[in-house]
């Protein structure tokens, strides 16, 4: 069986500022087999005085629904936080199922310092 993969950059390598929030989604909805999302929080030299959430969330929505928090479209399915040791690297891989609709990753909730984060996502959008 052949299978069709595509490579999707949910949040390219970014600064997320001191109470700042970084957010990017993907519509799933013609993939066919899911995929295997990675984000990465790098903290700095100086470590943040709180750390930054990294929020996996999902919509079951036939459209993309604009970028949120959790709430009446996106709904929280994991959440890893960077911790506040400086120049810490926290890396995750999770499978996302074919069943998922919409994707959203969402970098939040550090303070005193920025951090560095980034989110791919390897989908796989046919098998023939």
């Amino acid at each position: 069986m052949a299978l069709t993969k595509n490579a999707r950059t949910l949040v390219a390598s970014a600064s997320n500022a001191a109470g700042a929030t970084t957010r990017g989604r993907v519509d799933l909805n013609a993939a066919q087999g899911g995929g295997i999302l990675t984000i990465k929080i790098t903290n700095g030299g100086t470590g943040p005085t709180v750390q930054c959430l990294c929020n996996i969330l999902i919509a079951h929505n036939s459209t993309l629904p604009a970028a949120a928090s959790a709430g009446a479209d996106w709904k929280t399915i994991a959440s890893y936080g960077g911790g506040t040791k400086a120049s810490e690297v926290t890396e995750i891989g999770m499978p996302i199922d074919p069943a998922v609709m919409c994707l959203e990753v969402e970098f939040t909730g550090n303070t005193g310092q920025a951090v560095t984060v980034e989110a791919f996502l390897s989908e796989l959008t046919t098998a023939v």
